[in-house]
Formats: structure tokens, C-alpha cells, sequence
């Protein structure tokens, strides 16, 4: 349970973030049913095979999603920056195993809330069911209008759309995550970055 004054602050403010008119009372109703843990850089929230059970906030690190294939190579599915609401939707919605492994770059507080709860509070508040609507409107149109730009785009303006979308991706995140997730090698992102670098410096 959040009972830290400024843990309870960040969670009010990205609630709030979504729907401005929350009832406040409905709303601290709700944080109670939040906890907080911490996590290091290099940390899983979620590994592959187990059951997602709950949705998350990370107050401080860009997060990913990733699979490993048969050959053992890992696939990035998406990248989220800081503060974002996240979970593996699909096992979290059908309670199955999960096939994806959620990681962290950064140490950070992670806030979460169990499906359990959160499905009570869905059923008891009017304001609650359409946050937890509005979360997952965001979430997929997100990610369907950034997949679909990566895929009509060039590698040089996908370069360019990561920057625009959240520089700290690249200084945070590895070459060859960021690279899986554009869908091209390491070795063409690296090129492409010190053709860019260059071109500064020009």
C-alpha cells in the first residue's frame, strides 16, 4: 500500500493526467489500492511465463517489452519513456502466462496496482472505469501509430522520430535494442548515428 505523501503525489498527478474531473474523493479511494516497490537498472517487472497481474507506473526509467525468439535472439515489442502506464496487455487482460519479459533501464520507484483491485474499482466507480478506458485508448493508439510510422518510414527519419519522441532513448537505451525495435541492424543504426553526429558538427 503507497502511504509516502509523494509517492501518493505522483500517482494523483498521472491519474489526473488522464482525466482532469476525477472525483477526488473516488480518486484517493482508488490510490490506497496502489503499492510501490523499487527497482534497479537491469530489473524485470515481468518475466516471461508468469501471469501479468498487475498494471504499472515507473516514475524514473524508460521501459521495454521484448521477446526472445527460437534462436534465442530478443525482439523488442515497444519502448515506453519514464511515468507511463504499462503492462503486457494481453496476459494481463486473459490472466494466461505471459510471453514477453518487461525490463528496466533505470533505478526507479514502480508503482502498481493488482487486476483484482483494479476491477473493483472499475465496478464501484464511474471515474475509474473510464481511467482505466482512457489507459488502454492511449496505450494502442500509441503503439498502432508509431509501428505504422516506423513501417512507411526510412531508417534516417525513424532515427529522427526517436529523438523527436523521447531523446533520452538514445543515451539510455543499448544500439541493439533500439535497432530490434526499428526493425534494422546495429551496425545500419551506428552508421546512421554518425552520419547524423557528423552532419552537426558540419
Amino acid at each position: 500500500m503507497v502511504e509516502n505523501n509523494s509517492h501518493k503525489n505522483f500517482i494523483r498527478e498521472k491519474v489526473l493526467s488522464y482525466k482532469p474531473d476525477f472525483d477526488l474523493e473516488i480518486l484517493e479511494a482508488g490510490l490506497a489500492e496502489f503499492n510501490v516497490s523499487h527497482c534497479v537498472g537491469g530489473d524485470l517487472i515481468l518475466k516471461a511465463g508468469e501471469i501479468c497481474k498487475s498494471i504499472f507506473m515507473v516514475e524514473n526509467s524508460i521501459t521495454r517489452c521484448y521477446f526472445t525468439d527460437r534462436e534465442g535472439d530478443e525482439k523488442t515489442i515497444w519502448l515506453e519513456p519514464e511515468k507511463m502506464v504499462i503492462t503486457d496487455y494481453e496476459s494481463f487482460r486473459t490472466q494466461t502466462a505471459s510471453r514477453c519479459d518487461i525490463y528496466c533501464y533505470e533505478d526507479s520507484a514502480v508503482y502498481s496496482i493488482e487486476k483484482q483491485n483494479l476491477v473493483k474499482l472499475y465496478a464501484k466507480y464511474h471515474d475509474w472505469a473510464i481511467f482505466g478506458l482512457l489507459v488502454m485508448e492511449e496505450h494502442y493508439c500509441n503503439l498502432l501509430a508509431l509501428r505504422n510510422t516506423l513501417s512507411f518510414n526510412s531508417a534516417n527519419e525513424n532515427y529522427d522520430l526517436i529523438k523527436s519522441y523521447s531523446s533520452r532513448y538514445l543515451d539510455v537505451v543499448p544500439l541493439k535494442h533500439l535497432a530490434s525495435w526499428l526493425n534494422i541492424s546495429a551496425v545500419h543504426l551506428s552508421r546512421i548515428r554518425k552520419e547524423k553526429a557528423k552532419f552537426i558538427e558540419n
